[in-house]
This record gives structure tokens, sequence and C-alpha cells, in this order.
């Protein structure tokens, strides 16, 4: 019978710690976002759920009003017996229906999940050992609320032969950069628009010998491996793309790649809620300009702020790109047609089937480089009129029903959000619908971001649907109309003919393919 209890506790917790598992790793095992996360979305919402914490106090209240009269003390227990049985119910309805989330099985994510699955069970089987205490009995009632805890724990366990595996497998990956004395290194950073610009010098130099970090990797840990695996002498350009959420990253990204070539974006507002100010996630995308030697070349974006600080960074020349004033790159004549961007740069012409004017300037940025490795503009400009978008990127698809979806679901930013409003703004459809979670780790800023993308999205959408409930209120003070919810996975919408739909932030790609159907 004891041997059943433990089993039966297990398996109710077991549920909630592959959904906490699966968080954590899509934090990438961090706990500035983790902790970011959670104040959004709510910390007992996310830690606890609803269902899991209704069902356990009605199993101790029965328990404890049972067991307070001898005539029905033998039935208290058996009230757990009920509360652990729809628990563990629970956890096979989301099993049978795929609806159980869990992490993607890493040797990390395995020993994690392991070492937690472990400690979770001991710490069932000292307990149900001591069930004839009251206190033992309660605590064992609360142990499925409580299995992010052990998943914690695990992770803290692993940290020190973590972060031993991490340097050595960066040292590895230095010592492979170093033998390579021939390869010309380009980084890309920014606030939006790095992959973007990443994907364009890639099309550019698609003749020459590349190797190019994929989608997602931007991290050191990811870079590093990419280098190990897959770095080859054979190769004569690298292009990195990025990221960082805190000062710091970037530099030790620099201090294994060794870059020649620098390329930021913008500085815009993403991941305010983990840098604390604008001023020090400028700082850290300043760190890619400090890294470059003397004799290598740097390219900004005239239009970013702090625009003259980061200048004063690099030790070699820095070169401008822009649209509305004077920069090394300067676009003219931009127009938008149904086909995607035109405009001329030095007298050459350029035509990129690539949505939004705000595009252009990652496209300069892109050209500039590959005319510093030896790409002329015609050259660049031909290459440039086959380019294909990244996918999920201000990307424009049509569906059944003549309806325009566009889609920009892939990572977006206040500046990115901002960009398909106005996108939207000049496009002709009959109704004009945007669908979005909301933004991510924007901290203090949140608030104040959220009104401005609703206020501007007042004149242009006729309807605004989310599929969270945080930060609507603040977008609805904005819009100044009442917005509606769905969670994701009771989405629904009504297409109309020639509808145009503007997916922004991240979201199950399923919404969007039933959008399309």
């Amino acid at each position: 019978m004891q041997a059943l209890l433990c089993i039966g506790v297990f398996l109710a917790g077991l549920s909630p710690l592959l959904t906490f598992t699966r968080l954590f790793q899509l934090k990438e095992w961090r706990r500035d976002r983790l902790r970011e996360h959670l104040r959004r979305e709510g910390r007992l919402a996310q830690l606890f759920g609803v269902v899991r914490p209704a069902v356990t106090a009605v199993g101790l209240i029965v328990y404890f009003s049972l067991g307070a009269f001898e005539a029905t003390a033998e039935w208290a227990e058996v009230a757990l017996w009920i509360s652990y049985g729809a628990l563990v119910w629970l956890m096979l309805f989301k099993f049978v229906l795929g609806k159980q989330l869990r992490p993607v099985w890493t040797m990390k994510a395995v020993a994690i999940t392991s070492i937690a699955c472990l400690f979770f069970f001991i710490t069932i089987v000292i307990l149900s050992l001591l069930h004839e205490h009251v206190w033992a009995m309660t605590l064992l009632s609360l142990l499925p609320l409580l299995p992010f805890l052990f998943v914690i724990f695990a992770w803290m366990l692993l940290y020190p032969l973590d972060q031993f595996l991490k340097r050595r497998v960066l040292r590895e990956a230095r010592s492979i950069r170093r033998r390579m004395t021939h390869l010309a290194v380009v980084g890309i950073t920014g606030s939006v628009g790095k992959t973007t610009t990443k994907e364009l010098l890639a099309h550019i130099l698609s003749d020459r010998s590349l190797l190019v970090t994929p989608a997602h990797v931007n991290t050191e840990m990811g870079v590093a491996n990419l280098i190990r695996r897959k770095l080859r002498e054979s190769h004569q350009i690298f292009i990195v793309e990025m990221g960082a959420y805190r000062r710091g990253e970037i530099k030790l990204l620099c201090s294994l790649v060794q870059p020649h070539i620098g390329l930021i974006t913008y500085i815009g507002r993403q991941h305010l809620g983990l840098f604390g100010s604008k001023e020090d996630l400028c700082r850290a995308k300043g760190e890619l300009f400090e890294a470059l030697p003397p004799e290598g070349h740097a390219f900004l974006n005239a239009d970013t702020t702090f625009c003259s600080d980061l200048m004063s960074r690099a030790a070699c020349p820095v070169q401008t790109v822009g649209t509305g004033g004077h920069a090394t790159y300067e676009a003219f004549d931009i127009v938008e047609l149904q086909g995607g961007i035109s405009f001329t740069l030095r007298g050459q012409a350029f035509h990129v089937p690539i949505l939004g004017t705000h595009q252009v300037t990652n496209i300069l940025l892109a050209v500039g480089a590959a005319e510093t490795l030896g790409v002329p503009l015609a050259e660049s400009a031909k290459r440039l009129a086959t380019f294909t978008p990244p996918v999920q990127t201000f990307q424009k698809k049509e569906g059944s029903q003549e309806q325009v979806v566009l889609d920009d679901t892939y990572n977006a930013s206040p500046e990115s959000f901002r960009a398909a409003i106005e996108w939207a703004r000049t496009f002709n459809a009959p109704k004009k619908i945007l669908i979005t979670p909301g933004l991510l780790e924007l901290g203090k800023e949140e608030r104040a971001i959220h009104e401005e993308l609703g206020l501007l999205s007042r004149e242009v959408f006729d309807e605004v649907i989310f599929l969270s409930k945080k930060c609507v209120h603040y977008f609805e003070q904005g819009y100044g109309h009442p917005l509606k919810v769905f969670p994701r996975q009771k989405f629904s919408l009504k297409i109309e003919k020639g509808m145009l739909i503007v997916c922004v932030g991240r979201m199950p790609e399923t919404i969007v393919e039933k959008l399309l159907s």
C-alpha cells in the first residue's frame, strides 16, 4: 500500500515537473530570463497552475475534517488518495491528448530531469515512512505542487559541472579559431534586424566558402559548438549573429570568434527587463565595436540611439548607413512596391524582394560589409534581387480566400511591432486584424510600450486579438476599444475574403497555418 502511495504522489507531480523543466529550458537555463518570465506571467499561475492547487486544497480540507473525528478518521487518508488519483488522471489525460509539455531531451535536460525525479521520489518515500505524523502527510499532499523546487535544486547541483564543461568547450573553440588565421569574421548585433542582416549578407556572399550561424544560434555556447563541429580550414568567411541579455556576453562572444568586421543594426528596447536600462543595453551592444582591431571595419545604423557614443568605442574607422541624413551608405528614392522595396545607393538601383522600408538599413549594412569583403555594389544589387526573407520574419503569406497574413512571429521587438503597424497602414484591405500575445522582457517599460503600440494601432486595425491576458489592459488603454482575448489553444477567427491579418510576437506556427487555410 505504501509503495502505491509513493508511486501515486510521484505520478501526480510528474506533469508539473516536466512542464517547469521545459519552461526553464526555453529560458536557456538562465535565472534572469526565468525570473522576468515569472514576473510577467504571474509567479503563482506559472509555478502552481489553477487546477492542481484546487484539487490539493479540497483533499487537505477533507483530510483534516475527517481526521478530527474518531469515527471518520480512517476515511481521512482515503480523501488524500482520491486527490492523488485525480492529479494522476489529469497527468495521464494530458499525455494522451499530447498536451503535456516536456523538455527537448538534450544531455543537460536529461541530467536535470533525472536528478529532479530522483530527489522528488526520495522525498516522497521519506515522508510516506512518516505517514503517522500529520505534518508528514500534509507535506506529502503538497509535494505535487512543488516539483519546480526539485528542478531548481537539480540545476544548482549540476551548475559547477556545467560551468566546468562550458569552459572546456570555449577553450577548445578558441583554439580552433586561433588556428584559422586566414578567416574573415563578421559579427552582427543589435536589438532588431540581426537575423535579416545576417541572411542578406550571406546571400550576397553565397559564392564564397561561408559558415553562418543558423537560426536561434547567437550565444557563446551555441557559437562555440558550431565552431567545434562545423568550422573548417576551407572556410573563408564566418558570419556570426550575436545576442545578449546582459553586459559582458557580446564581449565573451567576441573573445571567442575575434571579429574583423562589426555591424550594429539598431539599438531598440528589446530585453529591457533584463538589461535594466537602454544605456546598459547600448553598452552591451557596443562591446562588438570595442573588440574590433584597429585595421577592422565597423558599420552602424546612423538612425540608432547613442550613435556617437557607439562610434567612439571603435578603434577602427566607423561607416554609417541611413535613410534620413548624412551617412556613408545613404539610400535615396525609397519605394515599397508589391514585390519588395527599391532604392538607389550611389547611383546604383536596388530592388530587394523584402517587405517594409525599415529593412533598408539592414540591406545597407549587408551591402557595406560585402563591399569591404570585395563585392562591388552592382554585384550586390544583382544578387539581392533573388533574396528570400527568413521565415516568420516580416513574411507575407496568402491564404485560400485571398486573405493576406503578415507573419512576424520569429522574434518581435517594439521596433518591429511598430514597423508592422506602419506597413499595415499602407496596405489596402477591406478589414485589418492584429493578432499578438504582446511583447516579452520589457521590464518597467512594459506598460508605456504597449500603450504606445495600442495608440498606433487605433487608426489601422479594425480589431485586435490578444493571445495572452498579460498587457491587454495596457494595449487597450492606447487602442481605446475593448480587445478580444483568446487562449492560444482556443483561438479562432472567421476569415473574410481579402482581409489583412498581422501576426506579431511569439505564437505557435499552427495559428498562422490555421489563418491561411
